[in-house]
């Protein structure tokens, strides 16, 4: 990406703007003061498909000067040039323009909730540009300060508190505080008829959530989650919250989940509206989730900013990080690690693509930037953070935070920053252990086995990068990390302790203690460490026949480490069969919601490879070994039953009546559905989702259209996704063709329609008719895909499995190129190969394994 020079800098915009969301327009005047480091005869900023009016310059004596515009499309700028050299000093730029209300969900854009609109933005990462011409890089920190004319029926929300309000006939002008220095992509906006909550403090801040009207009732439980989030992040930075309030406006049409600006968080209504009556604990838990991250990035991206967006990660994995964290020390009992462990899983996955890129990547064009928000990034980044935590220790890790935030106080930074406080804070060297981890692509495989010399046990291990495809040539795995291992030791009195070791060589023996002292060893104690452990057979089989004793977070790896194995060829089918067994009387929920994609993947992918006798056979087995865990619980809920219980019971829903299909079940779902459709009290929310969608699947024309109707009236955000979701589970081909229609309307807004047709490429019987409508409606289709959002919808293609889907998609996209997907498209060309490998390896063994299993 081309950066603007180094020199003028910007000191603070003055923005004054009219907008009113009714019409496809709005204009505004910005005052920039900027620093001259020197003489210049030209000044650079960014201006995107806005219309300039007006462009003057005053200098440092008060002189007027007029500038001639020149733009720059292939730059995303434009150049003034100035009739003679200005600087060194202070000059003052102003600007009028004028520019669309997009409809892309980016700069400033129209959101629609039935018949009102809202004019908001979005401005991460480089969008900022397509509102107001702006020096938009995030290392060009200033003070805005922000004026809106508008309709006088229009709420306007931005990051600082209103500081006056001046009515004139029917419009009125709202003028805001100045605020701290900020990056330009953290400016917010939003106008339209808005509703406001109470305000609940957080020691001095007021926090209110603001929403389309209606929807006052669905503001507690985030005001809740706000308010823990706050506090407990305010202890740990040491550091009092640095704007003057903090607003939470949900969008009606957004397309992330949320976006941290300063003081003024916007959010998916999804995931900041809800009823705790009507609610499944896991969309609690979402929100609360969200909420914190979102939070976290008020010190750790906002107070500091990354110099450019290379280093993104170090905004995005801290928050990530710390929002597990500060949700766990707020609800223990919800076990937030364990959440974070399938959070981490697609992390995992897709570092094990060739296609990879490391978490620390340069960034040349702003559509780079767009593909860079993804898992490695996230939950990569956050599992590199927490193994340096735990390395470490949680207070050095603290104080040298703590000493970051503080030395880089409204400025920007670089990583080196970040090690530097660290190694100052733990008197270790920190960066030669992180650099490793995030600069090169790739994790490390780590065979364990068990050995015994001597009177002692030892584990000995053996590191490679790990690969998701077999075929990759052995010189090409020989790459070395320095991995944190911290074992779990299960002693023969039947005590369990941890020994660590920094393991930097191909090879290394961990002493375990002495050997008849010592029953196993599994390779990653907690999950801390991000690498897949491959224990060998024999010591895998001495863990699996005391698998309770492992830590639920432990369970959930292990099952994911065996699936990593079997689809890189490095561990055999029959040993995670067996793991899926000795789960069959699982009482953790999240274990078996990791079980359960894994289950799905292997009924999907390979079963059907291996015939339909082997289907019908893989369906009984897990009915037999699952079913009577459900059965026992019933469909009812006990008086004061525990939340772990009833997530217990939806994933063994998921698995007998979603992967299994058994016949009985999926008839009690068809009567559940009629009495949760009558009355929402009917059902445990928890079992909700998976009841709508196992209903759906052999649902008829009437259902489909009171799925439909219920979506449109829905009372809740979860409501209306959960039956918006639920239309791409019907089956029968003419309903499939109904909704494929419905995306291309107003009844899917924007922000989903590249979700539903990622759910629609997961129903078997509608993936091809998916690619058909996308491919032959492409012209309709694109203009609905968001940037960020369309990485997905490629994503998902290889579920379309055979080579002359690959060949199509490949040429497709060649001739209809989607920027932000790029890199998304070469990983999902790269899945189509490992999918087709693993079919044709695994559908064998599976047969004989369920064969031998007798009818």
């Amino acid at each position: 990406m081309a950066r603007l020079p180094e020199s003028p800098r910007p000191e603070s915009y003055d923005l004054r703007l009219r907008i009113d969301p009714e019409r496809e327009r709005f204009s505004g005047t910005v005052d920039i003061a900027v620093a001259l480091e020197q003489a210049a005869s030209t000044i650079e900023l960014h201006a995107v498909e806005l219309d300039l009016r007006e462009v003057t310059l005053r200098d440092s004596a008060g002189r007027l000067v007029r500038a001639r515009a020149v733009l720059r499309k292939s730059r995303e700028s434009v150049l003034l040039r100035l009739p003679r050299p200005l600087g060194p000093g202070r000059a003052v730029l102003h600007l009028a323009w004028e520019g669309p209300i997009r409809d892309d969900l980016r700069g400033l854009y129209l959101a629609r909730s039935g018949r009102r609109r809202y004019a908001t933005t979005q401005l991460e990462a480089t969008d900022a540009r397509r509102f107001f011409p702006c020096f938009d890089e995030p290392d060009k920190k200033a003070r805005f300060r922000i004026e809106v004319t508008t309709p006088k029926r229009n709420a306007v929300v931005s990051n600082c508190p209103v500081e006056r309000v001046e009515e004139r006939g029917r419009e009125k002008t709202v003028r805001f505080a100045e605020t701290p220095k900020l990056s330009t992509y953290l400016v917010a906006l939003i106008v339209g008829e808005l509703e406001a909550s109470r305000a609940r403090r957080c020691g001095p801040t007021p926090i209110r959530v603001w929403h389309v009207p209606g929807k006052g009732g669905l503001s507690a439980w985030a005001l809740t989650c706000a308010v823990e989030s706050l506090g407990r992040l305010e202890r740990y930075f040491d550091l009092p919250y640095p704007y003057q309030k903090l607003d939470l406006i949900a969008v009606p049409d957004f397309e992330f989940g949320a976006m941290e600006n300063a003081g003024a968080v916007t959010f998916r209504e999804s995931l900041l509206l809800l009823d705790p009556k009507t609610a499944t604990l896991r969309e609690k838990k979402r929100i609360a989730e969200v909420m914190a991250h979102e939070l976290a990035h008020m010190w750790y991206g906002n107070t500091v900013t990354m110099a450019w967006w290379d280093d993104l990660w170090l905004n995005e994995a801290f928050a990530t990080w710390m929002a597990f964290s500060v949700i766990d020390d707020w609800k223990p009992d919800w076990q937030m690690w364990l959440d974070f462990q399938q959070h981490r899983a697609a992390a995992l996955s897709l570092d094990a693509l060739c296609n990879t890129h490391p978490i620390y990547t340069e960034v040349r064009v702003p559509d780079e930037v767009t593909e860079n928000f993804d898992a490695i990034t996230y939950e990569k980044g956050a599992s590199v953070v927490r193994m340096l935590e735990r390395w470490l220790g949680p207070a050095a890790f603290r104080k040298g935070v703590r000493r970051y935030i503080r030395r880089h106080r409204e400025a920007n930074a670089r990583a080196a920053d970040l090690w530097n406080a660290l190694e100052e804070a733990s008197g270790r060297a920190v960066a030669p252990l992180v650099r490793a981890w995030i600069e090169r692509p790739g994790f490390p495989l780590l065979e364990a086995r068990r050995s015994d010399r001597g009177g002692l046990a030892f584990l000995e291990v053996r590191q490679e990068r790990f690969f998701a495809s077999p075929r990759i040539p052995e010189a090409a795995r020989r790459e070395r990390w320095p991995i944190p291992v911290v074992a779990r030791v299960r002693t023969a009195r039947g005590r369990d302790r941890t020994v660590r070791e920094l393991v930097t060589r191909t090879r290394a023996r961990i002493e375990l203690g002495p050997s008849e002292a010592v029953r196993w060893a599994y390779a990653n104690a907690d999950e801390g460490g991000f690498y897949h452990p491959i224990h060998a057979s024999q010591l895998l089989q001495r863990i699996t026949a005391e698998l309770q004793r492992l830590a639920p977070a432990e369970r959930l790896g292990l099952l994911g480490h065996q699936w990593a194995g079997l689809r890189a060829d490095r561990a055999p089918l029959e040993d995670f069969l067996e793991l899926v067994t000795a789960l069959g009387d699982e009482p953790e929920p999240e274990v078996l919601e990791g079980l359960a994609g894994r289950l799905a993947s292997l009924a999907d992918r390979i079963a059907p490879a291996a015939g339909k006798a082997a289907e019908r056979r893989l369906q009984d087995w897990l009915a037999d070994s699952f079913g009577p865990a459900f059965a026992e619980l019933g469909w009812q809920p006990r008086r004061a039953e525990p939340d772990a219980t009833r997530l217990r019971r939806a994933a063994l829903l998921r698995i007998v009546g979603g992967i299994a299909e058994d016949p009985a079940v999926s008839a009690a779902a068809e009567r559940q559905l009629r009495a949760y459709l009558r009355s929402r009290s009917a059902l445990d929310p928890n079992l909700a989702t998976p009841v709508v969608e196992i209903a759906a699947r052999e649902g008829d024309k009437r259902l489909w259209e009171v799925y439909l109707r219920t979506m449109r009236r829905a009372r809740t955000p979860q409501e209306r996704t959960r039956f918006e979701m639920g239309l791409a589970c019907f089956r029968d081909p003419a309903l499939v063709s109904r909704t494929l229609e419905l995306v291309l309307t107003d009844d899917v807004s924007t922000q989903d329609v590249a979700i539903v047709l990622v759910r629609l490429l997961g129903n078997r019987a509608a993936r091809e008719a998916t690619w058909a409508f996308v491919r032959d409606r492409w012209d309709d289709v694109s203009p609905r895909l968001p940037p960020g959002l369309a990485p997905r919808l490629v994503a998902a293609l290889p579920a379309l499995r055979t080579r002359a889907y690959r060949a199509e998609v490949a040429a497709f996209f060649r001739a209809h190129p989607l920027p932000t997907a790029k890199r998304a498209l070469r990983q999902a060309l790269e899945r189509f190969d490992l999918e087709a490998e693993f079919r044709g390896r695994c559908a064998p063994p599976l047969r004989r394994w369920l064969a031998a299993r007798g009818p």
